[in-house]
């Protein structure tokens, strides 16, 4: 498996056929169209004075505010889905005819949004003036009890003042000064809450300014109800009765809208048609086009490219050319994995996809990932979880290609696991199987464990210098496979024999031996890359420079072989974290029920979080010893992802 080979298109129609080839085009979902620059394209630089480009950014903009329309609407009739959304929903499928047959009731549909938009709007606007109305309602409250108008001045000699007072405010004190300083004034509370006093205050005309100098130090308020006439009660009532009316206008209006809620998959078809009219558009801001004619520019994989042209040239009157890649033109890149090899292809794109001429290492990387993940997660038990929940989220939900691709990823990550558990002896920290493992145990075995870690590194290293090797034959470089992967190799292994008597759980009777054999070949290996290293600099002197610096990679070496210990790390976390969450459990009992609910909750709640944050660590550091360890040895990547000319559709999937 590989990267797709690719063929360039060349496709030369009638402007009258433009919109449905592009239509095929997008059905067909195969097809990638370049942008065609008028001033770099050598095909297109002698016609340029005949040749155009769509301007199409105000149909854009249009189409841009009726996707967003529809989608208000369809947020809007959401509600009247009944259950709750389910985390993964299933597309319809309709066939393309159906799907282009919204173009005949485009009018219809945009007149549903229409009206579903305006009666949402109305209803905010009641909805606006039903809070203002309770705002006031709020307002007059803490002046029911007042039997005179709110607009009421007072009569001829005296004066009505309404306010308000602080919450703290001593009420007689101020009765008793008023009493003293303006005897012809009298404070009246007419209720209170834990904001403020709510008073009114008498006063004869001719001392209201004293009264107030009372009042004033106090924080008094006045309060004014603008144009309100008659009494709080009255206004209280009459603004009940104008909530309720707006009520029922609301209801109506809600009835309104929920009328729309059975047409809701046409405007989900709907929507995914304006979306992939929008996708149409852009499109015809790539293609050149004349007055009669217009011309495609893409790429096709090369397994469909003889398919598409006699599709296209049987139903349209157009001329189709393909031709491989010229050697120095970067094609885009399209991935074509087995089931394993496939899970990883997100760990790989997160790194960035294989250049559109280097192998791909997906194939070769998927084994060592989902081992190297179960290695260090450990349990079997756990192992068991991943497993079972990968094989009934395949089974019972609506997943699309990657959703699918993840949870793959999953059951192999967890039947990886469940191996490793069965191997360590390690299920769910249960002491019983600890001792009885397949292999060792790696609390007891720490330095056996740590040496395993180590030769699995070795082992990951140098298959990704192997695949340096492979992308050199693939690029007919074949005398480098001598000096950038053989050289490295007897350089490398002469180093691993000296340093194996250090390597703990070794145990070799003539270390002697191997250290004399591992010097000769770390000479010869030093040799060769010092004399070849450099081979791309100029001048002598430079290309023993550049050969003596490469030696230095042997310390990268040593690092590199050294990060594989966290192999052993998280594996024996894994497994220590979850023996002290079954002693911790065990302390508590289990000789009444209270104590079994609490074994119960602490072992489930122990084991979640180990399980979490370990498979967590596991994913992590198994991606890193990828990115770094195994694609530094031969990874180029910068690949651009091959993105076809397709539907991209929300709610449906077309039957083609």
């Amino acid at each position: 498996m590989a990267v797709v080979n690719m063929h360039k298109l060349m496709l030369v129609g009638l402007n009258t056929d433009k919109d449905r080839i592009l239509e095929r085009l997008m059905a067909t979902g195969v097809v990638e169209v370049n942008d065609l620059d008028l001033d770099s394209s050598d095909v297109l630089a002698q016609w340029s004075h005949l040749v155009i480009k769509e301007d199409c950014e105000n149909v854009v903009a249009e189409l841009d505010s009726q996707i967003e329309q529809v989608k208000q609407a369809l947020d809007r009739l959401a509600r009247y889905n009944g259950d709750k959304k389910p985390m993964f929903v299933s597309k319809r499928m309709v066939t393309v005819d159906e799907f282009a047959s919204v173009e005949q009731e485009q009018q219809r549909f945009r007149q549903m949004v229409t009206d579903i938009i305006r009666l949402g709007r109305e209803q905010q606007d009641l909805q606006n003036q039903k809070n203002k109305i309770a705002n006031l309602v709020a307002t007059l409250k803490p002046w029911q009890p007042l039997s005179i108008p709110l607009d009421f001045p007072g009569t001829r000699y005296t004066k009505v003042t309404l306010g308000v007072l602080p919450p703290l405010t001593d009420l007689d004190r101020i009765r008793e000064e008023l009493a003293v300083r303006v005897p012809v004034s009298h404070l009246t509370e007419i209720s209170a809450d834990r904001y403020q006093h709510y008073v009114m205050l008498v006063c004869h005309k001719q001392y209201q300014a004293e009264a107030e100098a009372v009042l004033r130090p106090y924080g008094f308020a006045p309060v004014s109800f603008g144009e309100l006439t008659g009494t709080a009660s009255a206004n209280i009532q009459r603004a009940n009765q104008e909530i309720a009316a707006l009520e029922q206008t609301y209801r109506e209006k809600e009835s309104r809208i929920a009328e729309y809620a059975s047409n809701r998959t046409k405007l989900e078809l709907y929507f995914d048609y304006l979306v992939g009219q929008r996708e149409k558009t852009l499109a015809l801001t790539n293609l050149a086009t004349t007055e009669s004619v217009f011309l495609v520019d893409g790429w096709v994989p090369e397994a469909l490219n003889q398919e598409v042209k006699q599709r296209l040239t049987n139903e349209f009157t157009c001329i189709i050319e393909t031709r491989e890649p010229a050697d120095d033109e970067e094609f885009p890149v399209l991935l074509q994995n087995n089931s394993v090899g496939a899970s990883v292809e997100g760990i790989t794109a997160m790194y960035g996809l294989p250049n559109c001429r280097e192998f791909d290492p997906n194939v070769v990387m998927a084994p060592f990932f989902i081992g190297f993940f179960g290695l260090m997660l450990g349990d079997g038990g756990y192992g068991l979880i991943m497993t079972i929940a990968a094989l009934l989220a395949m089974k019972k939900l609506p997943l699309d290609y990657s959703q699918k691709k993840y949870a793959k990823l999953i059951l192999y990550c967890g039947i990886s696991t469940m191996f490793w558990g069965l191997m360590f002896g390690s299920w769910f920290g249960i002491a019983y199987f600890a001792d009885r493992p397949l292999w060792l145990n790696p609390i007891e075995s720490t330095e056996q464990m740590l040496t395993w870690s180590l030769l699995f590194g070795v082992i990951h290293i140098f298959v990704g210098i192997a695949m340096r090797g492979v992308n050199h034959i693939r690029n007919g470089k074949y005398l480098d496979v001598l000096w950038d992967v053989v050289a490295w190799y007897v350089l490398f292994t002469g180093f691993i024999m000296i340093v194996l008597p250090y390597v703990p759980a070794i145990h070799v009777e003539d270390f002697g031996f191997y250290a004399n054999l591992g010097k000769k070949l770390l000479l010869v290996g030093a040799v060769v890359l010092i004399l070849t290293q450099g081979r791309a600099s100029k001048g002598l002197i430079a290309k023993l420079i550049s050969g003596v610096g490469s030696l230095y990679d042997l310390v990268g070496f040593l690092s590199d072989v050294l990060s594989y210990s966290r192999l052993m790390a998280l594996g024996l976390a894994t497994s220590v974290i979850g023996g002290i969450v079954n002693e911790i459990a065990g302390m508590l009992g289990l000789n009444n029920i209270i104590k079994f609910l609490l074994f119960s909750v602490v072992v489930f709640i122990g084991h979640s979080l180990n399980f979490a944050i370990n498979a967590l660590g596991a994913y992590v550091h198994s991606s890193r010893l990828q990115y770094i360890e195994f694609f530094g040895k031969f990874y180029q990547g910068g690949g651009k992802p091959f993105q076809p000319l397709k539907y991209k559709t929300k709610y449906v999937n077309l039957k083609n």
